[in-house]
């Protein structure tokens, strides 16, 4: 009885770590209004999750940018426990020259603190900056992509449309709650 309970509790958190560490995407697209862009590409209206990014229109852009970003050793350990707790809205633009850039790299770090499909809101914007539901007007949204971090309902900070340093040290800054300022933050 001994070693069942032993190997049951052993079990669980080994199953527990590795959710943890896991990030859990669905694989199954949300349904989301789509149109064709100035230049032939599909924009992306709305609501929407990470596996609307999985085609291969959109994985072109995404998976290079994903593998490109270089995570320092020891980064992961130090900044995991910062996230936690924490919820994000990301604002973005399928057709977005911008968005092609930085969306790669901010999930690339997201996956690797451990943050999960339902801790991410993902809203996609048309060229002129707006969506069917309006959110990006509640949230000031002007240029994207637009990552806002949030603790307990209240915004702790964003990146906007770049990284200020890079994506690694404004990550770190933010979820160490040191001063950081977006790029428009004096604008």
């Amino acid at each position: 009885m001994k070693y069942f309970v032993l190997s049951l509790f052993l079990s669980l958190a080994i199953v527990s770590c590795n959710q943890s560490q896991t990030p859990k995407y669905s694989s199954k697209p949300m349904d989301v209004k789509t149109l064709v862009g100035e230049e032939g590409e599909t924009v992306v209206l709305g609501y929407m999750n990470r596996a609307n990014l999985n085609t291969d229109e959109f994985l072109a852009w995404f998976q290079s940018e994903y593998d490109q970003l270089k995570i320092p050793e020891g980064w992961v350990e130090q900044h995991a426990p910062l996230a936690k707790n924490l919820t994000f809205k990301l604002f973005l633009g399928t057709w977005c020259g911008d968005t092609q850039r930085e969306l790669g790299g901010m999930f690339k770090l997201l996956d690797a603190l451990g943050v999960s499909e339902d801790q991410i809101e993902m809203y996609g914007v048309s060229e002129a900056k707006d969506s069917p539901l309006g959110y990006e007007k509640e949230y000031d949204i002007l240029n994207i992509p637009t990552l806002i971090f949030f603790e307990n309902g209240k915004e702790n900070n964003r990146i906007v449309e770049f990284p200020v340093e890079s994506m690694v040290e404004d990550f770190s800054k933010i979820l160490k709650k040191e001063a950081y300022k977006d790029a428009y933050a004096d604008f």
